[in-house]
C-alpha cells in the first residue's frame, strides 16, 4: 500500500474521500496522466556530473568511465534595468577563474548601463562575446572538463547566422539584395530518394544567391508553395543558433530550457533588490555576490528535481508536491512518483 511504502503509521484507515480531496488540492483531476514539459536532456547525462546529496549537501563525484569527462552544467540569465548577464557553475557557484591564493582573476559576469544615454542595448554579438570570454574562463578553471551551457528561450539566443536557409526569404528571381545563403546537402528525409546525400549550390556559379522555386506564396501555411515544402526540409528546420554553433565548435554542449519556466534555472532565483536605477548601479554586484555558495547548490538541486519530476510525466501541482518532498535529492525517487501513480489509478 502507499502509505506503509512511505514509512507512515496511521491510528485509523483512510477513507476513500481523503485521497480524492488531496488529489483535487494538487491539481489533478479525474483523467489519464498526461505528459507535460519535455526537455531532451540525451546531451545531459547527469552520470557525468556532480551531485550535493542530502541536507548537508554531501558533495558526490561521478564515476567516470575510461575516456570520458566531467561535465560540468552552467546555467546562465539575464536581469534587466541594468543588464546583468551571468553564468553560475554547479560545483562552484559564479563562473571565475581564481589563481592560487584564491583570488578572481577573471569572471564570465557582463554589466552593463544601457539607455539613451549609457551603454547600447544588449544584442547578440555582445552575448557571443561574452559567451566566448565565458568557455576561455571554463577551459582555464576546469581543464578536461566539459561544460553544459544551458540557456533560457530567447530571440537572441536563437540568432541564426547571416548565411542561414532562410526559404521564404529568397527572391523571386536570381540575385538582388537578396541575403546569401550557405551550400547545403540534400537530407536522407527529402522525397526524392535519388538526391540523398547530394550537395545543394544555395548560389549561382557567378556567386549570385538563386531563386526562389515557383509557385510562390506571400506567407507560410502548411503545402501551398515549393517555398513551404523547402522550409520544412531537415537541413532548413535544424540548423544551430550563432550561440549553439559557437559553444559546439568549441567542444563544449549547449541546451535551451522551455519556455515560460523559471523553475528550471536556478540562476532565476538569485534576486536583486533596490529601489532606484542609481541605488541598482551601486548594490547590484554586492547583492549577487553575496550569494553563499551553499545556496547556489540548493537552488540547483531544487531545478534538477523539477526537470525529474517533468521527465516522469508531473506537471503542476503534483510536480511542486513531489519537489517538496525530495529537498535532500537531486532527483525526484521513483518511490514518489509511483505512489502518485497508484493514487491515481484508484481514483480513476
Amino acid at each position: 500500500m502507499i502509505i506503509p511504502s512511505l514509512g507512515i503509521v496511521l491510528a485509523r484507515p483512510l477513507c476513500e474521500w481523503t485521497p480524492q480531496h488531496w488529489l483535487l488540492k494538487l491539481g489533478w483531476q479525474q483523467t489519464r496522466l498526461q505528459k507535460g514539459v519535455y526537455m531532451d536532456g540525451h546531451e545531459c547525462d547527469d552520470h557525468h556530473m556532480v551531485h550535493f546529496e542530502g541536507s548537508e549537501l554531501l558533495h558526490v563525484d561521478p564515476q567516470l568511465a575510461p575516456g570520458k569527462w566531467k561535465v560540468i552544467a552552467i546555467f546562465h540569465d539575464e536581469w534587466h534595468i541594468i543588464h546583468v548577464s551571468g553564468f553560475i557553475n554547479v560545483e562552484y557557484g559564479w563562473l571565475v577563474h581564481c589563481d592560487e591564493p584564491g583570488n578572481i582573476v577573471a569572471d564570465a559576469q557582463e554589466i552593463i548601463y544601457p539607455g539613451a544615454n549609457g551603454d547600447a542595448w544588449w544584442n547578440t554579438e555582445q552575448l557571443l562575446k561574452q559567451v566566448k570570454h565565458a568557455i576561455q574562463i571554463f577551459k582555464a578553471a576546469h581543464p578536461h572538463c566539459i561544460a553544459l551551457f544551458i540557456f533560457d528561450q530567447s530571440s537572441a539566443h536563437a540568432s541564426l547566422p547571416p548565411d542561414a536557409l532562410k526559404a521564404f526569404e529568397m527572391n523571386k528571381s536570381n540575385g538582388g539584395k537578396q541575403q546569401k545563403q550557405h551550400d547545403t546537402v540534400i537530407p536522407d528525409t527529402n522525397p526524392t530518394v535519388e538526391h540523398h546525400g547530394k550537395p545543394q549550390k544555395m548560389c549561382l556559379p557567378n556567386g549570385q544567391p538563386k531563386v526562389k522555386c515557383s509557385p510562390i506564396c506571400p506567407w507560410e501555411n502548411e503545402d501551398c508553395c515549393m517555398a513551404c515544402l523547402l522550409s520544412k526540409q531537415d537541413d532548413f528546420t535544424d540548423q544551430p543558433s550563432r550561440l549553439k554553433a559557437l559553444i559546439k565548435d568549441a567542444g563544449h554542449e549547449c541546451i535551451f530550457l522551455p519556455k515560460f519556466h523559471c523553475e528550471l534555472n536556478p540562476i532565476e532565483m538569485a534576486s536583486i533588490f533596490y529601489n532606484t536605477f542609481e541605488e541598482a548601479k551601486q548594490c547590484a554586484v554586492q547583492q549577487l555576490d553575496a550569494c553563499p555558495t551553499e545556496v547556489i547548490h540548493r537552488f540547483i538541486n531544487c531545478s534538477w528535481q523539477f526537470m525529474s519530476a517533468y521527465r516522469m510525466g508531473l506537471t503542476g501541482k503534483a510536480a511542486e508536491w513531489a519537489v517538496k518532498k525530495q529537498k535532500g535529492n537531486c532527483q525526484v525517487s521513483h518511490s514518489a512518483m509511483m505512489s502518485i501513480e497508484a493514487v491515481l489509478h484508484v481514483a480513476s
